[in-house]
């Protein structure tokens, strides 16, 4: 990888504008952070220490980041960095350089984590995913692996995508695009293409989504195999799917039947949930309920397989119109309440395409049933029970296994292993059960502020002192060290272990409200059992943070009175 040449001898010229103010600042960088800055140009997205770690192959790249986020060119988000676009361009970097073959250990590594990504995008842990994905192609950019750089490209678009971020995903695919066409790869171009008429196909724009489909299709058409026979599939779904929104019902259906019958023929799954469900908006549009209801549930049950919940709420919703047309309120409903659940669970946005009819089919189903009896159906059952229902599915459901740890700060204050209570004397004294809520109410903490949070009229000798005793008492009373976990400086507690904490149960209910707001409002109000740590001694972030969850639950109450009261 190279960068732009820079004007070395820009102290005797004068820089104007956006570039120049740009280039004197990469000016007064070291050459190894300049160097540095260059290569940071292969992540499309957010990145973090880890997946720059791979990149470089070197030392703890933490210092260097601090640098370049002091000089205002790399942005710090959490725990994770980005570049500006602006700086990105700049540098005008490819992703990868062709380079000679990769090494066992880095194709090993390689392997790892694009199967652990696999694994949090089936679970729907698409953040996590996304940071294994980012590790995997900083790892292509430095061996030169150009094709699993379009793979890995590919799978970080598409989680951007299960997430509503659609520009994220459009700048992806379109870096796996300009990879292909480096590599003169006529299938990998269509796949791309595919992708980037999807992408513009959900963002409402069917003129580009019609232009990409069609070029994915002219090229996979003359290919051969069954990633061709995909690559056609896709293209012909895409221009089906502009013709359905254009009213071209005749022409929407025979390019919907033949994209279906293309991805059955490939045993494409993911291809024929999409062209079922596309023909049952068809059916729908064409008065056809029972046509239409078919194939809903058809696609549903292939989404459900393949644990695409960010697919399957939108067949709740779609099968929630079918429900009204069929003058079945009640169900339409329940259907729609479990589709708002299966998106505020899984972060996923109703795409733009799809937001008007959603809209349309929520107002309609309040206005055809009560308040009080919209609230009830609204929050009745799960979304686990509407989908086994929908595909009718009579398995008994799953036994309900407690968390190994359940922490309760509202109202009374309790920690559970288990079933098993955590008495007082299982915490030696009242710090480490404090330093335990402090963690899970804050992300990623230096010691400084642990510190000055919890001892703040102590010394710093003091305070290294009373953290790293009160931390080994906190681990012994959880019985398992992994609980908090330390790495780049910071402490987190780790949730992934299975832990239950009713404050995340509260906040996650008020996330987004506008998706589900009679249901998660009343879930959040009844989940707030009390104050924050109420009556329990402590530092004055406890009463900081007492008063801002009081805040949140207070404007719930609100809130949800005035819902209730709606006409």
């Amino acid at each position: 990888m190279s960068a732009t040449p820079l004007p070395l001898d820009g102290c005797r010229q004068r820089l104007t504008g956006v570039r120049g103010a740009l280039t004197t600042a990469v000016l007064r960088l070291s050459p190894a952070d300049r160097q540095l800055l260059s290569r940071l140009a292969v992540f499309p997205g957010l990145f973090t220490t880890a997946a720059v770690r791979e990149l470089t192959g070197g030392p703890d790249p933490a210092p260097a980041l601090a640098r370049l986020s002091g000089a205002a060119l790399v942005v710090r988000c959490g725990t994770r960095f980005r570049l500006l676009r602006v700086v990105r361009e700049y540098f005008a970097a490819e992703p990868v350089a062709p380079a000679g073959p990769v090494s066992g250990a880095d194709r090993e590594r390689l392997d790892h984590l694009l199967n652990l990504s696999a694994v949090a995008r089936f679970a729907g842990e698409h953040e996590r995913a996304a940071d294994r994905l980012t590790e995997a192609l900083a790892i292509c950019a430095r061996c030169g692996d150009v094709p699993n750089a379009g793979i890995v490209l590919d799978a970080l678009g598409d989680a951007a995508l299960e997430l509503g971020d659609y520009a994220g995903a459009f700048a992806r695919y379109a870096q796996s695009r300009r990879l292909a066409m480096r590599l003169a790869d006529p299938l990998w171009t269509a796949e791309s293409l595919n992708r980037l008429g999807l992408v513009s196909w959900l963002r409402g724009d069917f003129g580009t989504a019609r232009m990409l489909c069609a070029g994915a299709g002219a090229i996979s058409k003359v290919q051969s195999g069954t990633r061709a026979k995909r690559a056609q599939s896709r293209a012909l779904l895409g221009l089906g799917v502009v013709a359905l929104h254009r009213g071209e019902h005749a022409s929407a259906r025979a390019l919907l039947s033949q994209s279906f019958a293309g991805a059955d023929r490939a045993s494409w799954r993911d291809g024929k949930a999409w062209s079922l469900g596309q023909l049952g908006l068809l059916s729908l549009h064409e008065g056809d309920t029972t046509a239409a209801r078919r194939y809903l549930r058809a696609s549903l049950r292939n989404h459900h397989s393949l644990n695409a919940r960010w697919r399957i709420a939108s067949q709740l919703e779609a099968l929630a119109a079918v429900a009204l047309a069929a003058r079945e309120p009640e169900h339409a409903v329940r259907l729609l309440g479990a589709s708002a659940e299966l998106r505020m669970l899984t972060g996923a946005r109703v795409p733009p395409v799809e937001r008007a009819a959603r809209q349309r089919t929520l107002a309609a189903a309040r206005g055809a049933v009560s308040p009080d009896r919209f609230t009830q159906l609204w929050s009745a059952v799960t979304a686990e029970q509407v989908i086994r229902e929908e595909l009718d599915e009579h398995a008994p459901a799953a036994r309900v296994v407690d968390p190994p740890l359940r922490v309760f700060a509202f109202g009374r204050a309790e920690v559970f292993l288990g079933s098993e209570p955590l008495l007082p004397a299982d915490w030696t004294f009242a710090k480490p059960r404090e330093l335990l809520y402090f963690l899970l109410t804050e992300t990623d903490c230096t010691k400084h502020r642990i510190g000055r949070a919890l001892w703040p009229w102590s010394t710093d000798a003091q305070v290294r002192n009373n953290f790293h005793t009160t931390l080994h008492h906190l681990r012994r009373a959880l019985r398992q060290p992994g609980w908090v976990t330390y790495s780049n400086g910071r402490y987190r507690f780790d949730r992934e272990a299975g832990c239950d904490f009713d404050v995340d149960r509260f906040r996650n209910a008020l996330r987004d409200t506008e998706l589900a707001p009679a249901k998660w409002l009343a879930t959040a109000v009844e989940v707030y059992r009390g104050d924050f740590l109420d009556g329990e001694p402590g530092e004055h972030w406890i009463t900081e943070r007492r008063a801002a969850l009081r805040e949140d639950y207070e404007r719930a109450v609100k809130t949800l009175e005035v819902l209730r009261r709606r006409p």
